[in-house]
């Protein structure tokens, strides 16, 4: 490991002595679940540079609306018009807007400081010519996705080009949650069946891009992962796009993580934010994560710790 990582580690502990003593996470461990609750009140803690906890506000029901009107203007937005000249590619598909989940709008609208941290770190990563940024479960079921989805809006608002991926390869479905149809899903591109621009949906009015799988998981994963398309997929997203935030499943999960250790090996991921659930995340578990990324060249950035409390 090293010395960087060491001090990460050590920096980690003491944010952790910090706060109340909770019992660590095994890599059996349950957590509460939290993904893409439908009722009840969020709380996000990013542990990225802060400990301070996000407590939205009580939800209320209301008509589906662009995640954009629910992002607070707190700073200058970047310029709000982009041509297709400017990517490398055309979408197969465009819509007004995606459908965000309600979850991820009431997180949006009450937790915008604390995500806007974490992109301003993801950003500064972006901007060295780190753009490819993975968010992955330690766990299942931790909200990881939600919180990829929370941080690709975020950044869409500050980032001139932001694209979201879906290489949840085992639980493909970013897709399905924004109402999102694309010509043809990722998973077909990486079996040499369609362009990859197919793959693309292109909301206008949030200046977001979504390279998006197909509704079901795909077979053979690992290979697909390991594959010739994948890598050449990772070329064209630091081509064409400032920044990409991709969702990549979960980490100590037997069937998952030799997916995830093989995207970030192929398509050459950049650094990764870890989601954990309820509790602090064990520094044991968080070193286990460190110690398989740094020897192919990705990094780990810290933790955001989501937490969903249902009624």
């Amino acid at each position: 490991m090293s010395s960087t990582n060491r001090a990460f580690i050590k920096a980690y502990r003491q944010d952790t002595a910090d706060r109340s003593p909770a019992a660590g996470i095994a890599p059996s461990g349950k957590q509460q679940p939290a993904e893409m609750a439908s009722e009840g009140t969020g709380r996000i803690a990013t542990v990225v540079s802060s400990a301070t906890h996000m407590r939205p506000a009580q939800q209320h029901a209301g008509p589906k609306l662009p995640l954009s009107s629910f992002i607070k203007q707190s700073q200058p937005a970047e310029p709000a018009t982009r041509t297709d000249d400017e990517s490398v590619f055309r979408p197969g598909t465009t819509v007004a807007s995606f459908q965000w989940p309600k979850v991820c709008r009431t997180l949006n609208s009450q937790c915008g400081e604390q995500l806007d941290r974490v992109i301003d770190l993801l950003r500064t990563q972006a901007d060295a010519g780190h753009s490819l940024i993975g968010v992955m479960g330690l766990f299942p079921r931790v909200g990881a996705t939600t919180a990829t989805l929370c941080l690709a809006a975020r950044a869409a608002r500050r980032v001139r080009r932001t694209v979201l991926v879906d290489a949840n390869f085992c639980h493909p479905r970013i897709a399905a949650w924004l109402d999102a149809v694309p010509t043809a899903g990722w998973d077909e591109v990486l079996k040499h069946s369609s362009p990859l621009a197919d793959a693309i949906v292109r909301a206008t009015d949030e200046r977001l891009d979504l390279l998006a799988l197909g509704s079901k998981p795909l077979k053979n994963p690992q290979t697909q992962a390991a594959g010739l398309q994948a890598a050449m997929t990772a070329g064209v997203l630091r081509h064409a796009y400032d920044m990409a935030i991709i969702d990549l499943g979960t980490f100590f999960d037997p069937a998952s993580q030799p997916i995830v250790l093989e995207l970030v090996r192929n398509m050459g991921i950049d650094s990764v934010v870890a989601v954990v659930g309820a509790e602090p995340v064990d520094r044991r578990d968080l070193a286990t994560v460190v110690d398989y990324l740094e020897p192919i060249g990705c990094q780990i950035l810290g933790t955001i710790e989501n937490r969903m409390q249902n009624h």
